[in-house]
C-alpha cells in the first residue's frame, strides 16, 4: 500500500508540472478548430472560452422560475458529496459521490437556500443528466457546435453539448 500513496503522490507532483498552472487562460471567443486541437486538446490543458455561446437561449432563460416551471417535480439523479470533490483521491481510497434522486425542485430550494441540506448538491452524471434526464432543456441549446465538431472531427452534434457545457 505504500507504494502506491508514493506513486499518487508522484503523480500528482507530474500532473501539476505538466498541466497545472496557477491560471486558467482565457480566450475571448471560440478559436480556429485546429487552433483549438493544437492549443488545447492535443496538449489536454484547459482554457475558457468567453462569448462561445451568447446566443444560446439557455443563457437568458434559466433563471430558477422558468427552470420550476419547466421541469418542476421531476426526479433527477443528484451527486451528494460533504466538500464538492467528486470521483476523487481521499487518503487512500477513491471515493465516489453519493447519488440521490431528487425533484429538480427540491434541488433547486438547496441552491436557492431556502432549504439548509449537509453537503454540497450538484448535477453532474457526466453527460446524460442533460440528455437523458432533462431533455425539456435541449431546446434552449445548440446541439451542434461547428468549431468544437470540426477540431474533435465528430460528424454529429448531440455528444458535443457535454463538451460545450465545461466551455463558457
Amino acid at each position: 500500500m505504500e507504494s502506491v500513496q508514493q506513486r499518487l503522490a508522484e503523480f500528482s507532483l507530474e500532473a501539476h508540472d505538466l498541466y497545472l498552472n496557477n491560471s486558467v487562460p482565457l480566450l475571448d471567443g471560440p478559436p480556429e478548430p485546429l487552433q483549438f486541437y493544437r492549443d488545447w486538446i492535443g496538449p489536454n490543458k484547459p482554457c475558457v472560452i468567453r462569448n462561445a455561446y451568447s446566443h444560446w437561449p439557455a443563457l437568458s432563460r434559466w433563471t430558477p422560475k422558468y427552470l420550476r416551471e419547466k421541469i418542476g417535480s421531476k426526479v433527477i439523479s443528484v451527486a451528494v458529496t460533504p466538500n464538492g470533490y467528486a470521483d476523487a483521491v481521499v487518503g487512500d481510497r477513491f471515493v465516489m459521490p453519493e447519488e440521490r434522486q431528487m425533484s429538480f425542485s427540491s434541488v433547486l430550494d438547496i441552491i436557492e437556500g431556502k432549504v439548509q441540506k449537509n453537503g454540497v448538491f450538484y448535477i453532474q452524471k457526466q453527460c446524460s443528466n442533460l440528455l437523458q434526464e432533462l431533455p425539456e432543456l435541449m431546446g434552449d441549446l445548440e446541439p451542434h457546435v461547428p468549431w468544437m465538431s470540426t477540431a474533435l472531427d465528430l460528424k454529429t452534434g448531440s455528444e458535443l453539448i457535454c463538451l460545450a457545457l465545461f466551455v463558457s
